[in-house]
């Protein structure tokens, strides 16, 4: 049985978002944590960083594609998964987490949801973020 795991992950690199050939999608973002302690002079020391890619696939994947960028903070829990592969004839290793849920963490900044925006009256940032379909209130199931 693969470990589980949840974190807080930096995003490193534009996220990617695929499609196999049966047309499942699927996102792979590219994380960094690190242990951040501080001494006994009050000085905060960044410990070694850890990259991991996050796969997450199906609408999850395309919403969260819609929603964040190289530079953000995500809050990340999944299945931990080591996967080896060969490139230019060299063996690899990557560490993966299979993502079950991803949100955007709001420790460094806010984050605006649809219905958020909406209700500042800030239409015309919902239609950019969406492709220009405002979702009506009767659409949202809850």
């Amino acid at each position: 049985m693969l470990p589980y795991i949840s974190g807080e992950f930096g995003v490193v690199a534009d996220p990617e978002l695929r499609f196999s050939d049966k047309g499942t999608s699927w996102l792979k973002v590219r994380g960094v944590a690190k242990d951040r302690t501080r001494d006994s002079n009050g000085s905060w020391t960044d410990g070694e960083p850890i990259f991991l890619d996050i796969i997450i696939s199906g609408k999850s994947g395309e919403n969260l594609f819609e929603s964040i960028a190289k530079g953000d903070s995500i809050m990340v829990s999944g299945k931990l998964k080591q996967r080896e592969y060969e490139k230019d004839g060299q063996k690899r290793t990557v560490i993966e987490i299979r993502a079950d849920n991803i949100g955007v963490s709001v420790r460094w900044g806010s984050a605006k949801t649809p219905k958020a925006i909406e209700n500042t009256g800030s239409v015309s940032a919902v239609a950019d973020a969406f492709g220009g379909h405002i979702v009506e209130e009767t659409e949202i199931p809850f």
